[in-house]
């Protein structure tokens, strides 16, 4: 027996395409809403300024997943970019002090920063609101990072929960700049992971310049005369140990210097004029760790005594020693103090410093053929 076959309407065809049509067209439009309302959804229940889209406030607080418009790292892709040595580090923390010097532009501020090997230190800049001068500052770093490319990759960092970072990133991308990643673990997640922080010091608010932090790992060692000319005596090496912790080695080694043999002791002299300077190896222990705040270990390497050509012997009561000062531009200054060195013809106790510095003056240290002494790369 045949089927029956039951005619149906064309326009039930043409009914069913127009509701199949508008459930589509439901389906994009929802999709779209999710696409471009993803951000401001990513944003709910933070405290972001509707008008400008920062933070304004309490800048250490719970952040975001993201940053419209940017490319947020963990820590192993943070590593990755910066091995690759492809992409500018900025970190944006904020330190505790008086902000920029009106009169010289260097950060009044006590509190030391440790950051990503190679991370520039631009302070500030993650504020919810910036000064003209503020806005200048960051503005001209960020073209000077980039060499005028804004399609440079960057990446701005701070500590871990830090909005200024966020800020920051967001700043960029709204000046323009295409490639901007956030990583918004920071110092934090960085040192947390394992890897090495480095002393840094914050740019210069006027010029742009970054004071030298750390030392060199070779550095000639020259002692000034009273003319203002150089004499390279030998050399320092300096290898990184912890922090702004370094090793120190120093080794004396110029043409200048002759053999001399006095008070039944071998020395090596400058006997090139009036004075004579001889080199005076400290002879018992010392740990070699120096920081840019403690230089104690290399002063002690770098110990002389003056005689007059025509005085029988050497005498330790004419001590030399440089107490020394290191640079914004990384080199390391000495300034000439007199004493008695007798203090070493009796062993002290292991690793201690015997001499006393008190018991050094500075009046006629002028007059010494080598006033001042300056270690530099």
């Amino acid at each position: 027996m045949t089927p029956a076959c039951t005619l149906v309407p064309q326009s039930f065809f043409i009914t069913r395409g127009i509701l199949e049509g508008m459930l589509l067209q439901t389906v994009l439009i929802g999709l779209l809403l999710i696409t471009f309302t993803g951000g401001a959804t990513a944003l709910d229940g933070y405290a972001v300024d509707a008008q400008t889209g920062l933070r304004m406030e309490r800048y250490r607080a719970p952040v975001p997943q993201d940053v419209p418009g940017g490319i947020t790292l963990d820590t192993q892709t943070a590593k990755a970019l910066h091995d690759a040595k492809n992409i500018v580090f900025i970190d944006v923390y904020p330190p505790k002090g008086l902000g920029p010097d009106p009169m010289d532009g260097s950060w009044v501020t006590n509190e030391k920063r440790s950051t990503i090997p190679g991370g520039v230190w631009l302070p500030e800049v993650g504020r919810g609101t910036l000064d003209a001068e503020a806005a200048d500052y960051f503005r001209r770093n960020l073209k000077r990072l980039s060499n005028g490319d804004r399609d440079t990759a960057i990446a701005f960092y701070c500590t871990s929960d830090c909005w200024q970072s966020w800020n920051a990133s967001r700043r960029a991308i709204n000046w323009g700049y295409t490639a901007v990643h956030w990583y918004p673990l920071g110092t934090d997640g960085w040192l947390e992971s394992g890897l090495t922080l480095t002393p840094v010091q914050p740019v210069n608010f006027f010029d742009d310049t970054t004071p030298i932090v750390g030392f060199p790992a070779t550095a000639r060692i020259y002692l000034i005369d009273q003319k203002g000319e150089e004499w390279d005596i030998g050399y320092a090496n300096f290898e990184h140990s912890d922090a702004d912790t370094y090793s120190v080695n120093v080794e004396i080694d110029s043409p200048h210097f002759e053999d001399q043999f006095l008070s039944m002791r071998p020395f090596r002299c400058l006997t090139a004029s009036a004075e004579w300077f001889c080199y005076l190896p400290y002879p018992y222990e010392l740990t070699t760790t120096v920081s840019s705040d403690d230089l104690t270990n290399l002063e002690y390497r770098l110990l002389f005594i003056w005689k007059s050509p025509k005085s029988f012997g050497i005498d330790a009561w004419n001590g030399v020693y440089y107490t020394l000062t290191k640079n914004t531009d990384g080199s390391i200054g000495g300034k000439l103090l007199q004493g008695d060195l007798n203090v070493l013809a009796d062993p002290p106790e292991p690793f201690s410093y015997p001499i006393d510095l008190t018991e050094f003056i500075e009046e006629g240290a002028k007059n010494r053929l080598y006033p001042a002494l300056v270690i530099r790369p």
